[in-house]
């Protein structure tokens, strides 16, 4: 079948990489939800591993039906990710469409699970992981902090796929923090990381945000997601 581009379809060939995935999400005995499993490959590999349930979510209406024909076993939600209702799961599982990793991400911060086994661009999974004084810490890697306990496990060759995208990627660990994120935190964080490189006021004051507070005299991209944290909750924007 032919894949999509427009749905970022880059599926995983490498065996090794897939029971490796498989192996780490521990499925045996939980409630288990994969995002975009496309022709069941890693599916077929979960299900070896006798999760309770398995749920999978797929956009793509062709592989959807695939799946229904050929996994008896398992629920599939034909939908987009970002706008179904989906089940309380133990764990999430996926090779994530590279160009909405970020919305898919941050939407299961709503989700009730434990944790997650996800594969993204290597790139972007710097980032993700990233301390700050770093070139690649930024919105992504503190709102990710704040979420999630996040761990970048293993690197995966741009060749272990069918077509090759562009770019490596890489497998992350992703376990749920009890943190709510508010839409001022959210809004602070946004406004903050547009210039990073500039001292924090006047970051601030770029994004149209003025303020009494006594502010840490740093750059925005020095603050642990701990101080930025506690500066959210005293400046309103």
């Amino acid at each position: 079948m032919k894949l999509n581009k427009k749905l970022g379809q880059h599926f995983l060939n490498s065996q090794g990489v897939l029971d490796f995935e498989a192996t780490l999400a521990n499925p045996k005995g939980k409630n288990v939800l994969e995002i975009g499993p496309g022709d069941g490959r890693l599916t077929q590999k979960l299900l070896e591993r006798k999760p309770k349930s398995l749920t999978v979510v797929e956009k793509d209406s062709r592989w959807a039906e695939h799946l229904r024909t050929n996994f008896e076993e398992i629920t599939v939600i034909e939908g987009d990710v970002l706008e179904e209702k989906l089940p309380k799961v133990d764990v999430v599982v996926g090779n994530l469409p590279y160009y909405i990793s970020s919305p898919i991400i941050f939407s299961l911060s709503n989700l009730d699970f434990n944790y997650a086994v996800l594969m993204v661009q290597l790139e972007f999974a710097k980032r993700m992981v990233a301390k700050p004084k770093t070139s690649e810490y930024g919105r992504l890697s503190v709102t990710s902090q704040l979420l999630f306990e996040v761990k970048l496990i293993k690197k995966v060759k741009k060749g272990s796929f069918t077509p090759p995208p562009k770019v490596d990627s890489a497998i992350i660990l992703l376990k749920r923090k009890d943190f709510k994120m508010d839409k001022n935190t959210e809004e602070f964080i946004r406004i903050l990381f547009q210039h990073k490189n500039q001292m924090i006021r006047n970051a601030l004051s770029h994004g149209g945000v003025k303020t009494d507070v006594e502010l840490p005299k740093k750059r925005a991209r020095e603050l642990s997601k701990e101080e930025i944290l506690q500066l959210s909750k005293l400046v309103k924007v």
